[in-house]
């Protein structure tokens, strides 16, 4: 698969750096070998978050802010459609292809509680997307070109740009945590605002800003406005080269390492020594 002509192997999304950072194996795995969707793993919290977001999604593309919470709930519901039409059509190839096992009855309703508790504690006051180009798409999608000795590229995106009460724009990412407490301490705001920021920097300066803030939302404390990070587009070229440096890197490493964490399924996968013996005919490590 590639974007543009530029191989799968230099375009990066923010968990192929999530990944180099906590298992190059399972970096290795995803990204050089593309068995991202086949060691995929669904759980419950993952399928609530995964219909959270969707919901998200729909209201700010209806625009339906005034609405009761108990009339939104709906939203839920053609998330779960978008997933399970999603898989039907790509198989085990989709974005959500470990989810439909986990969506069931129970699920979906724990959904339909977080969601409403949210908009009843928000009292009408969810912010409105900013339509940007991207915004005014039913699924909206960033990628970035970066200039290198082979052309990389990066992609993925927040789950939507809101606005903020002072008229900057808000690069929003919404998270669900089972036990927020634990889910906030691990919640990256290091990466996650610069490629986020660089990847809509376009789209937000073709809307005529100059200047935007990361925020991510935490879907089980509506109120909490703590985790964000102010940013301006004269940053853009700075963040470009942060991650044209951080993806040459990664491309010239051919060492390998394992993390042998239980939970990580490309250590623990019975194919390890056939997805070993691969990269190295590949070329990708020594």
């Amino acid at each position: 698969m590639a974007f543009d002509n530029i191989p799968r192997t230099h375009c990066f999304s923010l968990g192929d750096f999530h990944d180099f950072d906590s298992c190059i194996f399972r970096y290795y795995v995803n990204h050089h070998l593309q068995k991202k969707y086949q060691l995929a793993e669904g759980n419950v919290n993952q399928a609530i978050g995964t219909l959270l977001d969707l919901a998200i999604k729909k209201l700010h593309m209806a625009q339906s802010y005034k609405e009761s919470p108990d009339s939104l709930l709906n939203l839920i519901d053609a998330a779960r459609s978008d997933v399970e039409n999603e898989v039907y059509l790509r198989g085990s190839n989709s974005f959500f292809g470990a989810l439909p096992a986990f969506l069931t009855p129970e699920v979906i309703a724990l959904a339909k509680n977080v969601f409403r508790d949210y908009l009843i504690k928000m009292d009408g006051k969810i912010k409105p997307v900013v339509p940007t180009k991207q915004m005014k798409k039913i699924k909206p999608f960033w990628s970035r070109l970066i200039q290198s000795e082979k052309a990389i590229k990066l992609w993925g995106g927040p789950d939507a740009i809101e606005m903020g009460s002072d008229g900057v724009p808000e690069v929003a990412d919404y998270k669900y945590f089972e036990n927020c407490e634990k889910g906030k301490s691990y919640l990256d705001m290091d990466l996650m605002p610069k490629m986020y920021f660089l990847l809509t920097a376009d789209d937000l300066i073709e809307s005529g800003f100059d200047k935007a803030r990361f925020v991510a939302r935490i879907w089980g404390e509506p109120n909490n406005n703590d985790f964000y990070e102010e940013l301006d587009f004269a940053m853009v070229q700075n963040l470009e080269d942060f991650f044209k440096d951080k993806i040459e890197r990664m491309l010239r490493n051919k060492e390998l390492s394992f993390c042998e964490k239980e939970y990580c399924r490309a250590c623990k996968s019975s194919e390890r020594e056939e997805w070993v013996a691969e990269l190295k005919v590949k070329g990708y490590i020594d």
